[in-house]
């Protein structure tokens, strides 16, 4: 699995006991926040609802010009893991803080702290990772945080070395 493109959760996640997400759960985070989550996202997420990567190896993704660690995806609405928080915590959390738009919704983690985030606006559906203590340089410049045109294109640049 050196660099081949690894796109089913099957694939790269530990496999834990809470079942995949329901139309329910995508319904209500995409009604609660006003968000349209891309199908390509629900279809990964329907099959496994978050999870860590698999131990024994380490995954990246890459962009132009860095490797950035991934640890694990964020779940909808039930934890996976009681140190895991649901991306509708996080959602929460960010309208309550006011910092980034509401329609980037937190899908996955470095375990650093910073997070990736795929524009859900039902128009755009492009992935970003926001450093946590440089939220600015996203709201300045988003593009220089763009990781991947989709959540496909962001499955398929997942590496292990």
């Amino acid at each position: 699995m050196n660099s081949e493109e690894m796109c089913t959760p099957e694939e790269f996640l530990e496999p834990h006991s809470e079942p995949g997400a329901t139309e329910e759960e995508f319904r209500a985070l995409e009604e609660t926040f006003g968000v349209v989550l891309p199908e390509d996202m629900k279809a990964f997420y329907r099959k496994q609802n978050g999870g860590f990567f698999r131990k024994g190896q380490d995954y990246f993704v890459r962009d132009s010009e860095y490797e950035l660690s991934l640890t694990y995806f964020h779940s909808i609405a039930r934890a996976f893991h009681p140190n895991i928080l649901p991306m509708d915590t996080l959602l929460n959390w960010q309208q309550m803080d006011e910092f980034l738009p509401g329609t980037l919704v937190p899908f996955c983690s470095d375990g650093g702290g910073d997070s990736y985030y795929i524009q859900a606006d039902g128009r755009d559906n492009r992935v970003y990772y926001i450093f946590h203590e440089d939220i600015d340089e996203y709201l300045d410049t988003p593009e220089n945080c763009l990781i991947a045109e989709s959540f496909t294109d962001f499955l398929k640049k997942i590496h292990t070395r």
